[in-house]
């Protein structure tokens, strides 16, 4: 049953849901594909971020729980709830050993991803949540892209320039300029999240 709405994208609704069937109570975060988006390109993308998802079990990384298609024909998945807070707010005021350690937890979870062969494209703060236990989540591999060892060019790491989708203030100068991405894109936003949490202010 959906709850309440969680948030909005670009492409997807994010709704709280909890179980209906009084087997056990259990809540979860599915997201909804936005009426109107079913072009093939878009239901490509969302299909990518299941499939990104699926093969994703990391302790940091919000898990994948199952994924359909709902009564009106849109693609849905159900994602581990998170309930917690941005990672820039979870660190205002906290020691830096503190600050740190969260960061390293987000830092772990990127690179699992990346031995994947995924590169996620969209690290801010509002995907990366932190729990009241205070372990990381890193949250919405939507524009994530797998990295195919068989294209890409030279540069097996690299995937093909395409579609631009990307938050300013965290993109790196690749992304901006519409050029192939790789794991760097990562690293950069990586180091944007670390300056963040340790002045406060954006670079």
């Amino acid at each position: 049953v959906l709850v309440e709405p969680l948030g909005s994208g670009g492409m997807g609704e994010v709704w709280l849901a909890e179980r209906a069937d009084g087997a056990f109570r259990g809540r979860a975060a599915i997201k909804l594909l936005k009426p109107g988006m079913d072009s093939s390109a878009v239901l490509a993308r969302f299909a990518l971020e299941q499939q990104a998802l699926a093969r994703l079990v990391h302790p940091h990384i919000a898990r994948l729980l199952d994924a359909g298609r709902a009564p009106d024909g849109r693609p849905f998945f159900v994602m581990e709830h998170v309930e917690g807070q941005p990672i820039d707010q979870a660190c205002a005021g906290r020691p830096l050993a503190t600050r740190l350690g969260l960061f390293l937890q987000l830092a772990d979870a990127v690179a699992y991803a990346h031995r994947n062969l995924l590169v996620h494209r969209d690290l801010k703060p509002s995907n990366v949540l932190v729990d009241r236990e205070g372990r990381v989540k890193l949250l919405d591999f939507g524009i994530a892209k797998a990295l195919d060892p068989l294209e890409g060019g030279a540069d097996p790491s690299a995937t093909q320039a395409g579609e631009r989708p990307f938050t300013p203030h965290y993109a790196s100068p690749e992304q901006v300029r519409g050029e192939p991405v790789s794991t760097a894109t990562d690293i950069y936003s990586l180091g944007v999240l670390l300056y963040v949490l340790l002045t406060g202010e954006r670079p």
